[in-house]
């Protein structure tokens, strides 16, 4: 390979039939005169699938993105607690939502193969689509979707924290998440709204940047519409409907991978300035992610390596001294929290005594699910549906790949890459099932692997157009059905029951927090500390120690005891509306709305009527009770005080 820098010249050979993309290859039909703006199409015009049906699909799908628009926006906010999003709207909304998105893949396909430019108005179709999707639950007048032990109530006290004083919280763990979102609301976007916005625009980046990433990594146009295909699915389904750091900037690394790309055919300043800005703020959203694009980066450089020795091509590589663009910074950002010690002393000690493994974890919830076997089947391919048509796809084209450059030595180097990032994935998520190391959620642990697989999904996408007519028609067929049925998964899985946070809880948890005696604290059976961070953020500094404490017993403890004071100490207990509903949503089994069960109404009468209780606070779905230790209140045992 030729030297690189400036005034260099570099010599790069012919390049070999077998590494050409469709769009490269001299059989491609040849680019229209100027002024001709239909290049020539593949398909015939006068057939089904020509320019016509494109444009009565994306009509269609126009006609249900404003359908869906006019039901989401037409349908009352809920009056009461609900335990799921989406029965809240009618049947006729989700068929044009799930009809929009069909039609939209459909039209990305027939674009790639005839190059026309109906894909930009199937994105434009796709975006305005999720854009109502996204804002279902401030439709439903929710408060916050992110309830009970969700990050987002932590992530919003520090945005309140940052609004209130002007200054990044010294412990914060993710200061471009949080600065981003109060940035929004300083701009005039509602606090209530602006995670929603920034859902939306994180998304929208994610699919749009997987269109210019296939474009650029095979130098063919048409490869846009199979990119786009490929990053319509809401892969990371309920992570991507919530402001969680560690999806937020890993939907970032298709984006990455495209200035990587530019930065190894051009070593051009602009963009290494480029690169050093996402490195930088991928870093400070997410110390994690940001290892994994250290990770990502080194990979990159060890892949060119492979290729050139196995292929005997010459490609430009990614210096793998762009890796410490990120190290330094996670290293002095995170290196004085307490947390950062604290969390390096948890993985230590969990190594050393032999903690339980993710694995080991999810085995453990899935054996006491209180599901049968065919039920665990179903409730998988629900949870993670989408990840598996991906990678059962990415994986069956990743083998191909590898088998092609270690047999043949040939291949080419766009699909080798993402063969090996994938790899590189699968190895990541394999250390994160298998060892302690904080993270536990299979999605959380697989996201590397996840957006690698999208990628060389795309790159599959590409490789059809160069098979046989027949094939090539069945196999597109096949992948088309695919993303559309892992589409509908995505979608269908992005928003689960009883997340939402409903104003009477908030003013619930603020009053009894606000009005409590300082040495009592709060009992509740699904309302965690992180409330506490969402109602006062760190300015009060009273959050400190926990005044909130998760866990009721079966029933209040009365199938033991007669009165409260024999099972509760000195506090007070908050009973919900949702504890006793929580449970009796659809997407639970019978057998496991038995096990969920807590308490009743029944056993709420029964307090109302215990002389050593006291109700002191009642908004009609969020009850406060005071429990003094070794007394009887009798004056206020049916009222509130």
């Amino acid at each position: 390979m030729a030297a690189r820098g400036r005034g260099a010249c570099t010599v790069t050979p012919p390049t070999p039939d077998w590494l050409r993309f469709p769009d490269t290859d001299p059989e491609e039909p040849a680019e229209p005169p100027e002024g001709d703006a239909s290049p020539t199409p593949v398909v015939d015009a006068d057939d089904w699938w020509g320019r016509d049906a494109q444009f009565w699909l994306v009509l269609l799908a126009a006609v249900g993105v404003a359908a869906a628009t006019l039901l989401a926006v037409s349908t009352p906010p809920a009056a009461g607690f609900e335990t799921s999003l989406p029965p809240a709207f009618p049947l006729a909304y989700w068929v044009a939502f799930y009809g929009v998105l069909a039609a939209c893949v459909a039209v990305y396909f027939l674009s790639a193969a005839d190059g026309s430019a109906y894909w930009k108005h199937a994105l434009a179709l796709v975006l305005a689509d999720y854009a109502v999707y996204f804002f279902l639950p401030l439709v439903r007048g929710y408060l916050l979707y992110g309830r009970g032990t969700s990050d987002i109530l932590v992530h919003i006290g520090d945005v309140k924290n940052i609004l209130a004083t002007g200054s990044i919280w010294s412990g914060s763990w993710y200061p471009v998440q949080h600065v981003f979102i109060s940035e929004l609301v300083l701009l005039g976007f509602p606090l209530r709204g602006a995670e929603y916005v920034v859902e939306f625009a994180f998304t929208a980046v994610f699919v749009a940047s997987f269109g210019a990433l296939l474009r650029t990594m095979t130098d063919g146009r048409r490869a846009i519409a199979y990119g786009l295909a490929a990053g319509t699915p809401l892969v990371y389904t309920i992570f991507q409907t919530t402001i969680i750091p560690s999806f937020l900037s890993v939907m970032l690394f298709p984006t990455v991978l495209l200035v990587l790309e530019r930065v190894r055919r051009s070593d051009s300043p602009t963009y290494l300035l480029v690169l050093t800005v996402f490195a930088v703020g991928i870093a400070l959203t997410h110390p994690v992610t940001g290892g994994l694009l250290a990770v990502l980066v080194v990979a990159s450089t060890v892949i060119g390596v492979v290729y050139s020795w196995r292929t005997g091509a010459a490609v430009e590589r990614i210096p793998a001294r762009l890796a410490l663009l990120v190290v330094p910074v996670v290293y002095a950002w995170y290196i004085n929290f307490r947390q950062t010690e604290t969390s390096i002393r948890q993985i230590a000690l969990a190594w050393a005594t032999g903690g339980t493994t993710p694995v080991e974890g999810a085995a453990g919830q899935a054996a006491g699910a209180a599901l049968t076997p065919f039920e665990l089947v179903v409730r998988f391919v629900q949870l993670y549906g989408v990840i598996f048509v991906f990678l059962g796809l990415a994986g069956l084209f990743g083998l191909y790949v590898a088998w092609e450059l270690l047999r043949h030595r040939r291949g080419r180097y766009a699909e080798v890459f993402a063969t090996g990032q994938f790899g590189v994935g699968f190895a990541v998520a394999v250390g994160f099932f298998t060892v302690y190391l904080i993270e536990f959620e299979p999605t959380r642990v697989s996201r590397y692997l996840v957006v690698m697989a999208v990628l060389l999904v795309g790159l599959l996408l590409v490789r059809t157009t160069e098979w046989r007519p027949r094939r090539r028609t069945v196999a597109q067929v096949v992948l088309a059905l695919s993303l559309v049925s892992a589409t509908a998964l995505g979608a269908n899985a992005a928003y689960t029951s009883n997340k939402q946070l409903t104003q009477t809880e908030y003013e619930g948890v603020a009053f009894s927090l606000t009005h409590k005696a300082p040495d009592a604290p709060v009992r509740t059976a699904a309302v965690s500390h992180k409330i506490e961070w969402y109602t006062y953020g760190d300015v009060s500094g009273s959050i400190w120690p926990p005044r909130v404490r998760t866990g009721l017993p079966d029933r209040l403890g009365y199938t033991n005891h007669t009165y409260a004071n024999q099972t509760f100490p000195r506090t007070y207990v908050a009973t919900l509306e949702y504890d006793r509903r929580f449970y009796t949503d659809p997407y639970f089994t019978p057998a496991q709305q038995d096990d969920l069960f807590i308490y009743g109404e029944d056993d709420l009468e029964t307090m109302r009527n215990d002389p050593t209780v006291a109700r002191v606070y009642d908004n009609g779905a969020f009850e406060t009770w005071y429990i003094a230790e070794g007394r009887a209140n009798t004056t206020a045992a049916n009222g509130t005080t």
